[in-house]
């Protein structure tokens, strides 16, 4: 009898580099979804059978070969079966519905890209539990002006005609009229991010293993909330029962859902301050190899509102203590909202940066905090790191 593990693959496939038509930002949605397809505490497929195929090498053969070997060997009963696709959609001149390898031609996807119909007949061989996540975009750098290039929503609408099966589920990231959305500045695409922090434990109403259909009702609500209901995700089912994605091996609470990484706080009427985090800090946090983004007072206007809000929903509050901020009425209440954030949610969301001697308050003392001041510039790089690494972390990892 086969064992759990040897009927539980994943496919995930991501483009952003295309060859012929409109590139995409690049994001971490292909790495975010490995961790956490491969991650024991979460969806708990054995990493050997999480197979990545992106950028030049997810060209039309090598996806198609590579869709036929996991549905072939999805063949078994109780076969576990998740399949991944980031990157454009596309629909051809008599309506059919593509997605987009990387070398797709535009007027040419009957040849060089993959239907919808050749997808259902690759997964009409899978038995068990088949998951299909599909974060396209709809014409975001694929049409022109004036193209109606389709994308995803008219994707969704011919996968929910051509899936017939049982223990079928599709995730599409956006309606037939819509389009997916990405932040310029988040890691991840807004639908795959909400996705992975569903999966991570955030979709968990009791503590306990994620299902289908919770997954959907998680990612739902926060993609229509975070894109300003200019994108809604669509879910497309063909089961007897709602199964669970993920494997949690005890109860995992719930986690806080955020939109970006970094909130950044200082004086900006201190003219050498703002030069130095404009030329040195912001390039620094931001460099694309450390996977942050940050939010903060230019994204926002200097709404005490949209502060607020910007303090909830990122995952941690840099705050550059300088003697002209301490001063500040705002700049404070924006320092105490930040630490109740922390106190309330219990987990060190607040990081004070000392940018100059100056006295500072025991609510903030109170936690721990980094020596940035300029007479200490030939420690700052070491300081920078401990600080990004622990930037890159969840607020509640140690």
């Amino acid at each position: 009898m086969p064992s759990p593990e040897s009927l539980s693959q994943a496919l995930v496939i991501g483009v952003s580099r295309y060859l012929h038509v409109g590139m995409l930002r690049s994001t971490r949605d292909v790495a975010g979804m490995r961790e956490v397809l491969a991650d024991p505490d979460c969806c708990g497929f054995p990493p050997d059978r999480v197979m990545v195929i992106e950028e030049e090498e997810a060209t039309r053969d090598h996806v198609l070969a590579a869709l036929a070997a996991i549905c072939e060997r999805a063949a078994a009963p109780g076969a576990r079966t998740f399949i991944y696709f980031s990157g454009h959609g596309g629909e051809g001149p008599d309506g059919t519905s593509y997605v987009l390898p990387v070398d797709a031609r535009r007027g040419e996807y009957a040849t060089t890209a993959i239907s919808a119909r050749e997808l259902s007949r690759l997964f009409d061989r899978c038995a068990g539990e088949l998951t299909v996540v599909l974060d396209c975009c709809r014409a975001a750098g694929m049409a022109g002006a004036g193209d109606n290039g389709g994308g995803l929503g008219a994707f969704s609408d011919a996968f929910r005609a051509a899936i017939q099966s049982r223990g079928r589920v599709v995730f599409a990231a956006s309606r037939a009229d819509g389009k997916a959305f990405a932040s310029p500045d988040a890691p991840y695409g807004i639908f795959t991010g909400h996705l992975l922090d569903g999966l991570r434990g955030a979709a968990s109403t009791g503590g306990g293993d994620v299902t289908v259909h919770q997954l959907f009702d998680y990612v739902q609500q926060r993609v229509v909330l975070s894109s300003h209901a200019s994108q809604r995700p669509v879910f497309i089912a063909s089961v007897e029962a709602f199964y669970p994605l993920t494997r949690y091996p005890r109860p995992v609470a719930p986690q806080p859902v955020f939109e970006a990484d970094v909130y950044l706080g200082y004086d900006r009427d201190d003219p050498a301050l703002h030069d130095w985090v404009a030329r040195v800090l912001h390039p620094e946090l931001a460099r694309p190899d450390r996977g942050l983004s940050i939010w903060d007072h230019d994204d926002l206007g200097y709404s005490k509102l949209a502060v607020e809000q910007a303090i909830v929903k990122t995952r941690y509050a840099v705050v550059l203590l300088t003697r002209s901020y301490l001063a500040n009425r705002f700049d404070e209440l924006t320092t105490v909202m930040a630490v109740l954030q922390a106190v309330n949610t219990r987990t060190p969301r607040f990081l004070p940066i000392l940018r100059e001697l100056c006295a500072v308050p025991l609510y903030i003392d109170a936690f721990v905090g980094l020596d940035m001041r300029p007479a200490r510039n030939m420690a700052f790089h070491p300081t920078l790191e401990r600080l990004v690494r622990r930037l890159q972390k969840q607020p509640h990892e140690r």
